[in-house]
């Protein structure tokens, strides 16, 4: 699916949404405060989508006012939402609360933090999570949407892929790492309680680019660790791409290239250009930088969850050379990042746990 909204102004709202199928009729539910009060369907010709081979017909345009949805114009909290896949079009509010920014967030864990969406839900007029599983098509839509100056993007998207978009349109840019081993575990056991659950292909899409870790994850006994260490020595090469130095290939690498050593020094100098880093370990040193970066306690209050079982089979993980090898470029990626972050906060006042970090300590090293 791609959208755009050309014009928003007086309470006159129009655009074009071109569906998944390049043939189809898109529809978009009319949702004022709270309360879906209309379906509409496309009543614009545009010739020119058309004419850009993204449609059949054309027939994709919409031009919404009080004749189409009436009382929409006086009204102070409208949403637009694509009926077919769910998705915000476009939304605006008489929130007092909103920023207006344009934010991308690489959380690059892969258990939803639904927590930290709902608390920018509630500062920004339009929010996405899960970037990953949004097509590029769609991606680029909601990135470049000049109409949306109040924007935040969340989850584990290739960032190559989208750096223009993230760079025309001036985006700050925040990213969330923790410690790769306790990472790769709590991707297992997430996936382990998917290929159980009744509902698997309903959950499936929560773990977007790891399908190929769920033959693997049937078979395994993730407490055994005779059963992980035969495992880890048997991955077929799809199975390693899935588990690999997950960080780089989201943050440096491009789709189908292999981390190396070289990636390492390129990330560490691309988050120095970020707006805030942080590490999940130590959230209250990544909530400054994210209040220094956009003058709002985006996520106070937050507290990192991880699934139960994650950290004792982040123990046992780390006792299997091949983890290791599979993980080294995210570990010293994640090192250096801590050592950077010591420096700049002090070590932490309780054991062991990772450190977080700032761009402006990146760029001094």
């Amino acid at each position: 699916m791609q959208f755009h909204i050309d014009r928003q102004a007086n309470g006159v709202l129009s655009g074009w949404i071109v569906p998944t199928n390049p043939g189809g009729t898109p529809h978009v539910k009319v949702i004022v405060n709270d309360e879906e009060i209309a379906v509409v369907g496309p009543n614009v010709n545009r010739q020119d989508i058309k004419d850009l081979g993204l449609h059949t017909t054309g027939f994709v345009g919409f031009h919404i006012d009080d004749k189409v949805v009436k009382g929409i114009q006086k009204a102070e909290n409208v949403q637009l939402v694509e009926q077919e896949t769910g998705l915000m079009v476009h939304r605006h509010t008489a929130s007092p609360y909103r920023i207006e920014k344009r934010v991308m967030f690489f959380n690059l864990c892969v258990v939803p933090q639904i927590r930290m969406r709902n608390m920018a839900n509630d500062l920004f007029s339009l929010t996405y999570t899960n970037s990953e599983r949004i097509t590029f098509a769609t991606i680029s839509s909601i990135l470049i949407n000049h109409n949306a100056h109040s924007l935040f993007v969340m989850g584990r998207s290739n960032h190559n892929r989208i750096a223009e978009f993230l760079l025309s349109r001036d985006y700050m840019r925040f990213a969330l790492l923790r410690d790769p081993v306790v990472e790769l575990a709590e991707r297992l056991v997430m996936i382990k309680q998917i290929s159980r659950s009744t509902n698997r292909k309903l959950l499936e899409n929560l773990v977007a680019g790891l399908e190929n870790l769920f033959g693997l994850c049937e078979t395994i006994d993730l407490e055994n660790e005779d059963s992980l260490h035969d495992a880890f020595t048997r991955l077929r090469p799809q199975q390693i791409q899935a588990i690999a130095d997950p960080f780089l290939r989201a943050l440096v690498c491009d789709q189908g290239d292999e981390p190396e050593e070289r990636h390492i020094s390129i990330a560490l100098d691309r988050l120095a250009e970020f707006d805030a880093v942080g590490v999940e370990e130590r959230i209250d040193e990544f909530n400054t930088c994210v209040e220094e970066a956009i003058g709002r306690n985006l996520f106070a209050g937050y507290e990192p969850y991880v699934l139960p079982g994650t950290m004792e089979l982040a123990e046992r993980l780390q006792q299997i050379d091949k983890v290791q090898e599979y993980l080294e470029f995210d570990v010293v990626l994640y090192r250096e990042l801590r050592d950077v972050i010591d420096t700049e906060f002090g070590s932490p006042r309780t054991a062991p746990a990772p450190a977080s970090g700032v761009p402006q300590a990146a760029q001094r090293r």
